[in-house]
């Protein structure tokens, strides 16, 4: 199943171009690299979901605690979300069902940014 996912997804063109390949379609975002190694999985990764409308996230999306700021922010966690095989990597994480407008992803190191991307949505 995850060499299927990932040959299908890398099939097309990613949104963003980073220290991870970043693409989206069907709700999803994905994560892909190759060649891949532990290190690159062990920074820990996060993901900000700006929507359309910020009221959005008053309706329903996120908890309480992840609504004040007007962003979806998911903390990404590989070895919970993701897949390490065959030196590659891929992490999925399904995106909210409000229309966004754009989404920022990265990863930190040592509290400082590793690498970020921002992409719109559409």
């Amino acid at each position: 199943l995850y060499r299927t996912t990932y040959q299908r997804v890398v099939s097309g063109e990613p949104a963003a171009r980073s220290h991870f390949d970043v693409y989206l379609g069907d709700g999803l975002l994905f994560h892909l690299r190759e060649p891949c190694v532990r290190e690159d999985v062990s920074i820990a990764g996060f993901v900000k979901v700006i929507p359309e409308d910020p009221k959005s996230l008053l309706r329903g999306g996120l908890p309480r605690w992840r609504k004040g700021d007007g962003l979806g922010k998911l903390s990404v966690h590989f070895r919970r979300s993701g897949v390490l095989f065959d030196g590659k990597c891929m992490l999925v994480l399904s995106l909210p069902d409000y229309p966004v407008s754009s989404i920022r992803t990265g990863q930190r190191k040592g509290g400082r940014v590793h690498w970020e991307v921002e992409i719109p949505a559409r």
